[in-house]
């Protein structure tokens, strides 16, 4: 049969692709093995890790969500656990000065004084931090919910909402319910933001603190922003993009959603909800339509199930935006078997992509599954912008991990890579 070489040519990449991808599926169960959603990147060609991973001593909390203070430093904000001996609580920021792996890591704050989670409403909800920005010399912080009203879980609500103010909402439980409670905790369903508080005096105090009656700042759609920072206080943003500081989230639950939207909001005006806008898709011109609401807005990115709470970072020296999207093998639903749950926290997975635009569309360049071996499951990936070198081909990661093994990186753990070009 004669093969036209158009066709030739079209089989070869298709079989390119293919082989590239397999290395994302290879070491996950035959159920799960799975066609990644979108091409290869025609700029990067791999990303090699350059170091082991390594644990700053003493620090023993997670997620990192980070930005880049007008100080120079990389500020990190942080969920759960202690750091140095300090307060064991939900909400911290650590400072992070130089350039692993000669970094310094200390507490900026514990929040010392404030109690988030005092004023939540009636609602089976557990509140956390996350979305850190500098926005010159102030400091910007989401609170998020997660939701623990799941239908198909029993809870008792009035004494649950009342130990989860307190945060205990282990305290007290009948045994008849724990097994519920640890799948409702770990299923970990987006709730919403209930506001975004502010600093203006490097994280000592506190405004705009959501009151139990406060209206809902961002439904579960945009249920955990992340920041972008564009240099130190948000100071060197593209003319193109100015003057507006960005967000992205994902949806659904902390680690399996399926999409990433995007919001902006002028940098003078982060704390009024009127002011947010959501990308809408691309005009007739290629340029970016906004819109007032979440759900109206368009997806930049789809992989149903596999969506863990992304983030994006400017690469300027390769003038690349870089995605970072984790998610659990096995994705977390309310109708999982005993047999999917178990699996939940044990192996993760990683994917990096690259676009020229904000908005994508995005092209594959690394996928790790496991993330992190055989022996640890990490989770959350940050890359400093800062941390790049001059060319863009060298930087370091910070994430986290091990949330349910032995903690051996549950902390500020740090990995640093090379990029190879094609």
């Amino acid at each position: 049969m004669k093969v036209s070489k158009k066709i030739v040519l079209k089989l070869l990449a298709i079989s390119f692709v293919a082989v590239s991808f397999f290395s994302c599926t290879q070491k996950a169960p035959e159920k799960y093995h799975r066609v990644m959603p979108y091409p290869n990147s025609e700029l990067i060609k791999k990303l090699e890790w350059t170091s082991k991973p390594s644990k700053f001593a003493g620090t023993a909390s997670d997620m990192h969500w980070w930005t880049w203070g007008i100080d120079d430093a990389i500020y990190t904000l942080e969920d759960d656990g202690d750091n140095f001996g300090g307060r064991y609580w939900y909400a911290h920021i650590l400072k992070v000065t130089g350039t692993p792996p000669n970094h310094h890591v200390e507490t900026l704050t514990d929040f010392e004084g404030y109690d988030f989670r005092t004023t939540i409403p009636k609602k089976l909800l557990l509140r956390y931090v996350c979305g850190l920005v500098a926005v010159d010399s102030t400091f910007y912080v989401c609170l998020y919910h997660y939701d623990w009203n799941l239908q198909s879980k029993q809870c008792n609500f009035d004494s649950l909402y009342l130990r989860m103010k307190l945060h205990k909402p282990w305290e007290n439980v009948d045994a008849s319910l724990q097994p519920n409670l640890g799948f409702i905790n770990r299923f970990s369903k987006l709730g919403g933001v209930a506001g975004i508080i502010k600093s203006t005096d490097w994280g000592k105090t506190w405004t705009n603190i959501p009151l139990e009656d406060t209206p809902t700042l961002f439904n579960p759609d945009f249920g955990a922003p992340a920041f972008l920072s564009f240099g130190k206080g948000n100071t060197e943003t593209p003319d193109e993009l100015a003057p507006y500081i960005y967000a992205i989230s994902n949806d659904g639950n902390w680690t399996s959603g399926d999409h990433v939207r995007m919001a902006r909001v002028h940098r003078d005006s982060i704390i009024s909800r009127n002011a947010w806008q959501f990308f809408g898709g691309i005009n007739d011109s290629n340029k970016a339509k906004w819109v007032k609401s979440e759900i109206s807005g368009t997806p930049i990115f789809t992989d149903k199930g596999h969506v863990g709470h992304p983030t994006i970072t400017y690469n300027k020296a390769l003038n690349r935006y870089i995605l970072m999207v984790f998610s659990d093998v096995v994705p977390h639903r309310e109708d999982a078997t005993e047999a999917e749950y178990s699996k939940w926290d044990l192996e993760s997975e990683l994917q990096l992509y690259e676009s020229e635009n904000l908005w994508g569309p995005w092209k594959l360049f690394h996928c790790e599954k496991p993330w992190g071996g055989a022996n640890h499951t990490n989770y959350l990936g940050q890359i400093p912008a800062k941390w790049f070198n001059n060319n863009g081909l060298e930087g370091t990661m910070i994430y986290a991990g091990d949330y349910t093994r032995d903690g051996a990186h549950y902390g500020f753990v740090t990995q640093s890579f090379k990029l190879t070009l094609k």
